[in-house]
């Protein structure tokens, strides 16, 4: 394991390219939530696929953050969105990077956008517009700018209704894309939390004894005034400290 002199494990955590500043920038609650669950936080910029390999021998688990849409050439096989911001750059560079940890066996936690890198990493479609085919039965943010909270139903013994203690939570959220069905392929996903309008919210590695592989739609690190540590972030935490 790669460690701090403090003993912390180290967490990648990617970030956003920002066009309109020419920076590279991290919503401060991710940080503050790997900290407060006892890990160093080391953040990635986006760089090239070929950069993967090498930033993942720095750390010992790995955070994908939310962020832009994925472009659908991607992952959906639809016309891109109206009016939504998309990063082709950060696609190719997560979707390596997350692939990349799964084979490497390294402990992986994806919210928002990350939870979908790491579905569509394993060849999986992503729902373009929520809105298309809930009928509005749960909205999954307010608007292009506000969140929502909505309540997801926890599978019973899954890693995510382990950390939380409860069989539903009220959550964070924030996207329009949604998760679609799962493809054949070499990694499967266990289905362990769904909106009330029966959509996926959250999965993890179907495989007994594989590692901790979890993504959810929802956001942990909101809001980030609240100076709790997440129960999931937790878990991920804790089970980067043992792998």
């Amino acid at each position: 394991m790669v460690t701090s002199s403090s003993g912390r494990p180290r967490i990648g955590v990617t970030s956003r390219f920002r066009h309109a500043i020419d920076s590279h920038g991290i919503h401060r609650g991710y940080i503050d939530q790997v900290v407060r669950a006892g890990a160093l936080p080391v953040v990635f910029p986006t760089l090239g696929p070929e950069y993967c390999g090498e930033l993942l021998e720095a750390v010992d688990g790995l955070l994908l953050t939310g962020g832009e849409d994925i472009d659908p050439d991607h992952c959906t096989g639809s016309a891109r969105q109206p009016d939504y911001t998309y990063h082709p750059r950060r696609d190719v560079f997560e979707l390596r990077l997350a692939r990349t940890a799964l084979d490497r066996g390294l402990p992986v936690l994806g919210i928002c956008r990350g939870s979908q890198i790491l579905w569509s990493a394993t060849g999986n479609r992503i729902i373009p517009h929520i809105p298309d085919v809930n009928d509005g039965q749960v909205l999954h943010r307010t608007s292009l700018t506000e969140t929502s909270r909505h309540l997801v139903s926890l599978t019973h013994g899954s890693k995510v209704a382990e950390a939380y203690g409860e069989a539903k939570v009220e959550v964070t959220s924030y996207h329009h894309q949604g998760l679609g069905a799962q493809a054949p392929g070499d990694l499967r996903w266990r289905v362990t939390a769904r909106a009330d309008d029966g959509l996926t919210e959250a999965f993890e590695r179907e495989d007994a004894g594989a590692p901790w592989a979890v993504g959810v739609l929802w956001h942990p690190e909101l809001p980030a005034d609240d100076d709790q540590t997440d129960p999931l972030v937790s878990a991920f935490v804790s089970a980067v400290g043992v792998s």
